[in-house]
């Protein structure tokens, strides 16, 4: 029977081979983080020093990294865009195409092309896109809520929402749409404040 010690570096083990598989660096550094902890546990208990040393080593980068994040301040913009005559956008849809298609399976790109478009970037870097259309009755129809892999922490779309709310402020809308069939992107969802209507399943409802 394995003692504490083997499964606590059974544990480590799969830990931070989870660590490696994220493609947000904060989350990556956090999971890693907790592996190389019990890693040095492993090694100090077993007197494995060359283990003990190297992820005592690794926990303290993974501190100080996570510490350089914590401190640093993003800087986003809300930049709307056309299709018409923009080069980037359609490359851009192109490049996160299949990644897209996980969050929105029914998603019809040539379709979208008709409502309007924002970019958000993060430290000038290009890292999501909100397609939505203007609807009577004060309601903004969202087609497409698309963050990128490396940034999908929410700081992204927490900023969209709280800036895009004063701009249609001026506009007399009050409320988002949103329809959704993928649970990861419903979870998304609910953590952005949206609610399921009771009397339409899959219709997610936010007042702005």
């Amino acid at each position: 029977m394995l003692d504490w010690t083997e499964w606590l570096g059974y544990v480590a083990s799969v830990v931070v081979a989870i660590s490696l598989t994220m493609t947000n660096i904060r989350r990556l550094r956090w999971i890693n983080l907790i592996g190389a902890i019990a890693f040095t546990i492993y090694g100090t208990v077993l007197q494995l020093y060359p283990v003990m040393i190297v992820n005592g080593f690794i926990v303290g980068i993974n501190i100080y990294y996570l510490v350089r994040i914590s401190l640093t301040k993003d800087r986003f913009h809300l930049m709307p865009i056309s299709w018409d005559t923009s080069i980037f956008l359609p490359r851009f849809v192109e490049f996160y195409a299949q990644d897209i298609s996980k969050y929105f399976p029914d998603v019809d790109f040539e379709d979208l092309r008709q409502y309007s478009t924002i970019v958000i970037t993060r430290n000038v870097v290009p890292v999501g896109l909100f397609i939505y259309e203007r609807q009577e009755h004060g309601i903004i129809r969202i087609h497409l809520d698309y963050e990128i892999p490396m940034y999908r922490d929410y700081e992204s779309s927490r900023y969209f929402f709280r800036e895009f709310r004063s701009l249609m402020d001026k506009e007399s809308f009050h409320t988002y749409i949103s329809y959704c069939s993928v649970p990861i992107h419903e979870r998304y969802l609910r953590r952005m404040k949206f609610t399921e209507d009771p009397d339409e399943p899959g219709c997610f409802v936010r007042k702005m």
